[in-house]
């Protein structure tokens, strides 16, 4: 299978330039690829790939470099220097131009957790709380999916996660940055798809957060309160939230 995997035929069905990459692709390469394919992928990365072809080359090699260190994420099983490495190699793309790159970030990560848990990933994950502005989005986009939150006790650990990573917004008063709005933009989304997820305790949070005079995250309560995930299952509570904005 990996074979008709060329770096020629990945390019060749990219779908890019356009609008949006063969995912279908993606996936099935990234699980399919060989280390040493997955670093020929990676060979291409460069600061300059906007909507080319060898932007879904790297894409190809993020996702599947996620996948093939899967093993490593569990507990104990890296040592030290090897789980650096990983995390320092992983926030490189989580911190790229490309906004395809660091999609991949999430994308990969995603495919660990349907391997062998969430759990897993979100301690990996924990450190990138207080990473930089595109670190924290990579971990919003990451676990923020539905399919991945089905465990209450997990569930609970995402939404302080995502508390640690609203709350710095209070303390901005200037114009963010790209990065910045990047975050806050996951963010955006983020929530109500924890909130759906566990919503007795998300509700919590949520209500604590909307007593913030902070501009930035009341948009990211507002925008959350418009998604139809919490209207369909909350529409008394995202009414009576909505008036307090």
């Amino acid at each position: 299978m990996e074979n008709q995997y060329t770096i020629s035929y990945l390019m060749a069905n990219s779908n890019l330039p356009g609008p949006r990459g063969n995912l279908e692709l993606l996936y099935k390469f990234a699980h399919a690829a060989s280390d040493e394919m997955c670093k020929e992928c990676l060979s291409y990365n460069c600061d300059d790939l906007n909507n080319s072809k060898e932007e879904f080359v790297v894409m190809c090699g993020v996702v599947s470099f996620c996948i093939n260190q899967a093993d490593h994420f569990m507990d104990g099983h890296l040592n030290f220097e090897g789980l650096h490495l990983l995390d320092v190699e992983l926030k490189k793309y989580a911190n790229h131009s490309s906004w395809r790159i660091r999609e991949a970030v999430a994308i990969g990560l995603q495919e660990v957790a349907k391997i062998i848990g969430l759990r897993p990933v979100i301690l990996f994950l924990k450190s990138w709380c207080s990473g930089t502005a595109l670190e924290r989005r990579a971990l919003t986009a990451t676990l923020c999916e539905p399919v991945l939150l089905k465990d209450q006790e997990t569930n609970l650990i995402v939404l302080n996660y995502l508390l640690s990573v609203t709350k710095p917004f209070e303390l901005i008063t200037r114009t963010l940055t790209d990065e910045e709005k990047s975050l806050r933009k996951a963010l955006a989304y983020g929530w109500s798809v924890a909130i759906v997820a566990s919503p007795e305790v998300g509700k919590r949070y949520f209500e604590d957060l909307i007593k913030t005079e902070s501009k930035q995250i009341r948009w990211i309560i507002k925008e959350n309160l418009k998604k139809n995930r919490l209207r369909k299952i909350e529409p008394s509570w995202v009414e009576k939230m909505m008036s307090h904005l």
